[in-house]
Formats: structure tokens, C-alpha cells, sequence
């Protein structure tokens, strides 16, 4: 099956993308806020995400459909599980290693999804998304030059891992544009907390940490996925990647300025260069999804 044609106007969808990526940013602030651990951080952050986003869905459909909250096709369910997956490796990878870290093993994300679309949705590559690709890893390469280390080896792995299965996310949405993606969001979220729970420390969490952890699942699920499915609809998944790029320069710089989490010159530049590739796939006609699909 081939990816649905984009539309002729595809802004919209770039500017909700670029206001997900800014949300996603603030993902490793949290951790360094709460005094939770990862099990308790996950779980609260999970339920408390998925609550909002199934708050605002059951305020917005007929009464009549309540019931409908918790029915799911198969691809529904499997896109869930998905999410709950990258949901928990993403947030726990921050809790082995430093944001920037996290981060930039996260920018492989539009190779994935390039050779994912490729493969599944039988898209063709076009010149421009490859040169933005490489572009990125270019990026990638001079931001984690030196950086990588044993100690830091689970959460790079856990990262890469929560990569491919954004990747694949993005992809099924594409695959089967029929799928009610807010109800992924908010499943996703709940399966992730029915995980955690066996783990999480109940009692330790203080009234603080909870509000912090509530503003961590409302900001980053609700808000965060939220603008991600409406904008991913409206223009290339390669391009919905490369758009959610400009996240890997701003969380560490959140970091920085809050917490004084260093990051070197070369991580600055590999950011710069990322963005660079972002820009130049809106501005260039071949990368800006005005052409229909093939």
C-alpha cells in the first residue's frame, strides 16, 4: 500500500510537528526535577498522560460512544503497544545517561523512518530526503564524537530502541490512516503504567513530585503526541521525522540553562547541523511533501 498523497499545503502540519518536537523537548527536565525513580516516574507519568488525554477524547465524543474508548482494531492495538514501549524506553534512557545523549541517538529517527516508509509504505526516496538524512547523521556523528562511553551503553541502547519504535509508529499511521490515533495515545500510556506498576514505589512519591509529574504526562503525552497525530497526517512521514528534529538541539540546551548539563562545542554544531537539514527539507520544492505520493 502506498503513503496517502500529501496535501498541497502542507505548513500546518509542519508548524503542529515543530510545536510536538518543542514539547518533547522538556522530556529531560522532568527526571531531573522529581526525586521518583524511573519505575515510579514511569508509572505516574504514564497514568496521569493517558488520564488527560482520555479526559479531553471522552468530553469531545457523543455519550452514546463512551463505550467506543476502549474498542480497538488490530493495528490500533499493536501501534499501542508500540507507543507504550517507546514511551517507557525514551523516559528511562534519561535515567542512564545525559539528555544530550538521549537526544542524539534519538536523531537517527528519519533514517528509520526513511527506510521504514520505504520498505512498507513502497515510497519512493527522493533526492532531497536523502541528502537531509545524510545531512543528519553528519549531525549526529560530530554531536556524539567522544561521548559515548560503557556507562552509558543501557541508556543509548534503550534510546535507539524507542527510536525504531517511534519509527514504526509513524509509519502504521501512514499504513493504515483509519486508526484513531488518539485512543493509541492514551492505550499506549495505560499499558505502559500497568508495567510499571509492579515496580513503583507508592509511597514515596511526595504531593511536589506528583504536580511535576502530572505537568510531566499532560506536557509530553498529552500535549506532545497530541500535536504529533494531527500534523503527521498532513505531510510526508520522512518529513514529519526531519521536523522533530529540531528537539536534539533544544534539550540539552534546556538542561544547560536549567541545571548547568554541559554540552560541548562539537554537540553544538552537530545541533546546528540538524536544524540545518530540517530548514533546508521545508524550504527545497522536493522536500516539502507538495507533491503527491507516487
Amino acid at each position: 500500500m502506498t503513503e496517502p498523497a500529501a496535501p498541497t499545503k502542507p505548513w500546518l502540519g509542519i508548524a503542529l510537528i515543530a510545536l510536538a518536537a518543542l514539547s518533547w523537548s522538556t522530556a529531560g527536565l522532568f527526571p531531573r526535577i522529581v526525586s521518583t525513580d524511573v519505575f515510579t516516574t514511569l508509572f505516574w507519568r504514564s497514568l496521569l498522560g493517558g488520564l488527560s488525554v482520555l479526559a479531553v477524547q471522552a468530553l469531545l465524543i457523543k455519550r452514546h460512544d463512551i463505550s467506543g474508548l476502549w474498542r480497538l482494531t488490530r493495528a490500533e492495538l499493536l501501534m499501542s503497544m508500540a507507543s507504550s514501549g517507546a514511551m517507557v524506553c525514551f523516559i528511562a534512557a534519561f535515567f542512564f545517561t545525559t539528555v544530550a545523549d538521549v537526544v542524539f541517538i534519538y536523531s537517527a529517527f528519519p533514517i528509520l523512518t526513511l527506510l521504514l516508509s520505504a520498505l512498507l509504505l513502497r515510497t519512493r526516496i527522493q533526492r532531497i530526503d536523502v541528502l537531509c538524512a545524510l545531512t543528519v547523521i553528519a549531525g549526529m556523528g560530530l554531536i556524539v564524537w567522544g561521548q559515548t562511553s560503557l556507562h552509558n551503553l543501557l541508556g543509548a541502547a534503550l534510546s535507539l530502541l524507542a527510536t525504531l519504535l517511534f519509527a514504526l509508529i509513524t509509519i502504521g499511521i501512514k499504513r493504515y490512516p483509519q486508526a484513531e490515533m488518539v485512543k493509541v495515545t492514551y492505550v499506549g500510556a495505560f499499558i505502559a503504567a500497568l508495567a510499571m506498576a509492579p515496580f513503583t514505589r507508592f509511597g514515596h512519591t511526595s504531593t511536589h513530585d506528583l504536580a511535576w509529574l502530572w505537568l510531566y504526562g499532560f506536557l509530553n503525552v498529552a500535549v506532545g503526541f497530541g500535536l504529533y497525530l494531527l500534523g503527521v497526517r498532513r505531510i510526508k512521514a520522512v518529513l514529519a521525522s526531519l521536523v522533530c528534529m529540531i528537539e536534539i538541539p533544544l534539550a540539552p540546551l534546556w538542561v544547560y540553562v536549567l541545571f548547568g548539563e554541559q554540552v560541548s562545542r562539537q554537540s553544538l554544531i552537530g545541533g546546528g547541523v540538524i536544524v540545518l537539514a530540517v530548514l533546508l527539507n521545508v524550504a527545497l520544492p522536493g522536500g516539502r511533501g507538495t507533491a503527491a505520493s507516487p
